[in-house]
């Protein structure tokens, strides 16, 4: 029922993205504008709850055939596993200007990696090229300003 309840959640939520995005301005001389990532973010938060709260439809109607025999135990792992994505990007938030957008990047996605159950050695080199690349798509061919961080200022380009 959480989950379900989690997907619908989710759906709103991607429709309100995509409906702010929808004021933003146009610039008349490109394609795209400043609505275009927002846009993408709400279509996947839309798909993905979509998805989450469809798999569900079933474990809804078991929970709603009849009284349940036994009191469920309450998954407090869970919770903190799905709290950790929100907790990381806190955590991004406020310490990327110190250490720096890229190692910030790297350290969550290898955290998560990590608890999913991926091999150390490739959560590390997989978090590390992914986190590069991303900022260097960003900075360099975006021309997006992402944090370089006090830590690390003197060593990234």
């Amino acid at each position: 029922m959480r989950d379900f309840l989690l997907g619908l959640a989710f759906v709103i939520g991607g429709g309100v993205v995509i409906a702010v995005a929808q004021t933003y301005p146009t610039m008349p001389a490109l394609q795209y504008g400043p609505s275009l990532f927002p846009s993408l973010i709400g279509g996947g938060m839309v798909i993905g709850g979509l998805v989450l709260a469809l798999t569900r439809i079933g474990q809804l109607r078991i929970a709603f055939a009849g009284p349940r025999s036994q009191t469920p135990r309450y998954d407090y792992r869970g919770l903190l596993i799905s709290l950790l994505p929100c907790a990381l990007i806190v955590f991004y938030i406020l310490a990327s200007e110190w250490l720096g957008a890229p190692l910030c990047m790297a350290l969550s996605m290898l955290i998560l990696m990590l608890l999913r159950g991926a091999r150390p050695w490739l959560s590390l080199v997989v978090s590390l090229v992914v986190a590069a690349a991303i900022y260097l798509l960003f900075s360099r061919y975006l021309l997006i300003p992402l944090p370089e961080g006090t830590l690390l200022s003197q060593i990234l380009p």
